[in-house]
């Protein structure tokens, strides 16, 4: 019997705004009133401000592709990020780079407020590229300006970063390559780097959860549509893929159901709970 569903955000659970609605928040209300659990697995870092945004503080939450596990009172359960070592040398050949370092609290960034806004203004947010709500909402779990040392006072569990100059890509390849012991490049879209801890993934840490709950592996649901669902979608019977999702997720998920736009993973969790 499924006691706890496990959804990705995007692409998955949120809208095409990349956002909860009544309707989606009313599902969680409901899952939660009928004894059922809930959680987010998502690459996000889901900071306060974030959370807040999408109204999610009451549920569990794995964040940061599986690296970060919090219950819903905000307690960490799990923790793993990025190796120092790496880090270090990471900030020894890309300071200054345009980067998001996470950490539990927020993202830092080595550049100035001002020219994040105007990065956002052209690519941001492509459904709604220069929306100054959005980006306002966005950049509030920022801390900017940020040198190497507070970065490294900090245990920070992705980076994040957007490159098109060739020559810098080649660089950051050759330097992940070199620690692909140590790091994972799963990035959402091309020219995007996302790095993790190489041992981390939202399979392993719905894992991690499951035993938090006392609870067996035919007991959760899942869903996803990308990359980083992988690990999830392959690991348990119960596993949804959405049909607006890549390919390679479909092939590991026990089953396709339909798309973000028609709230599929709502509509599957009432029919369970009903």
């Amino acid at each position: 019997m499924i006691k706890l569903f496990v959804s990705d955000l995007d692409g998955t659970l949120l809208n095409d705004m990349h956002m909860t609605d009544f309707f989606i928040l009313e599902t969680i209300q409901k899952v939660k009133e009928n004894g059922f659990l809930f959680s987010s697995a998502t690459g996000r870092s889901l900071h306060e401000h974030e959370v807040n945004r999408l109204q999610l503080n009451d549920v569990y939450r794995i964040s940061m592709k599986g690296a970060l596990i919090k219950d819903p009172e905000g307690k960490i359960l799990y923790s793993q990020p990025i190796d120092m070592d790496f880090i270090n040398e990471f900030l020894d050949m890309f300071y200054g780079l345009d980067c998001d370092y996470s950490s539990d609290g927020h993202t830092l960034s080595t550049i100035l407020m001002d020219k994040k806004i105007e990065y956002f203004k052209v690519d941001g947010f492509k459904e709604i590229a220069g929306s100054s709500i959005r980006i306002r909402d966005f950049l509030m779990d920022y801390q900017f300006d940020q040198s190497k040392e507070d970065i490294k006072n900090k245990n920070i569990y992705k980076i994040n970063c957007s490159i098109t100059d060739k020559r810098i890509q080649e660089k950051l390849n050759c330097f992940i390559n070199k620690n692909k012991d140590k790091i994972v490049n799963v990035p959402a879209e091309a020219n995007h780097f996302e790095l993790t801890s190489k041992e981390e993934n939202k399979g392993k840490a719905v894992k991690i959860l499951l035993r938090h709950l006392n609870l067996g592996k035919n007991e959760v649901m899942v869903f996803g549509d990308g990359g980083n669902d992988l690990e999830m979608l392959s690991m348990f019977p119960y596993s949804c893929a959405m049909e607006n999702g890549c390919l390679l997720a479909q092939t590991k998920a026990s089953r396709i159901i339909r798309s973000n736009k028609d709230y599929a993973v709502c509509k599957e969790m009432l029919k369970i709970i009903e």
